[in-house]
């Protein structure tokens, strides 16, 4: 065994690889938040995977430092940005304060003219306001397609709960019961399919061994490895 990857709470998937060159295990934090673990040809999975949870908090941390570098941006009246069905409009008006209206399209802003709209306050209320849609699209779209994709190839599931998750895109229980992240919003929908179909996957094997990926294979006409190695472009955090 070269490589093998782990499921590890709050950190999600990590792929541990054996190197001869290794002299003690090493983390390496990638962009989009993967985690690879070096370990040397000697030593245990067991022992490496032991050293990652200790290390869960450094880990975490890293990612969050990471991520926040890589996916910042700053919102202004000359913004473009749209959510899955709705478009950002930041406008700067004769008001006392900060106003945030979310229609069936539109997330409009409402900036009074005498405050400096780069303050952090001014950012994390427009941030605040996105992923306030990005709940509400989600809540709307997502348990409904996970209903669709279950019927079509005859899964069966408990519950699908939507949450501000950053540290996974998904999970399944051992109960079959489905937490997805309301970051999915922010994926083309090919992706936010694939992310589902892994999780349906797990009410069948409820680990990532090769049966697992030959199942998800199966619901996805052969393309999980590739449609996996996509989603990693995209991160739960930032925007």
């Amino acid at each position: 065994m070269k490589e093998k990857k782990i499921e590890i709470d709050e950190i999600g998937e990590v792929t541990f690889v054996k190197s001869k060159r290794a002299k003690f295990a090493r983390i390496t934090i990638k962009p989009g938040g993967v985690v690879r673990v070096s370990v040397p040809a000697l030593m245990p999975i067991q022992y490496a995977k032991k050293f990652v949870v200790e290390k869960k908090t450094w880990i975490l941390k890293h990612i969050e430092e990471q991520n926040a570098k890589s996916f910042q941006l700053v919102f202004d009246e000359n913004t473009e940005y749209r959510t899955h069905s709705h478009k950002l409009e930041i406008y700067r008006v004769d008001s006392s304060r900060l106003q945030s209206k979310i229609s069936s399209s539109r997330i409009q802003i409402l900036v009074p003219k005498f405050i400096d709209i780069y303050k952090s306050e001014v950012q994390e209320f427009i941030q605040s306001s996105i992923i306030e849609t990005w709940r509400k699209e989600a809540k709307a779209i997502l348990p409904q397609r996970t209903k669709e994709l279950a019927q079509k190839y005859d899964l069966d599931y408990v519950s699908v709960t939507i949450r501000n998750t950053k540290s996974r895109w998904g999970s399944c229980s051992f109960h079959n019961k489905i937490n997805l992240s309301l970051h999915l919003m922010k994926l083309p929908s090919h992706l936010q399919d694939y992310v589902i179909l892994h999780e349906l996957a797990h009410t069948q094997h409820k680990h990532h061994q090769p049966l697992f990926w030959q199942f998800l294979d199966t619901l996805t006409n052969g393309k999980a490895k590739i449609l996996d190695r996509e989603l990693k472009l995209f991160s739960t955090r930032g925007f």
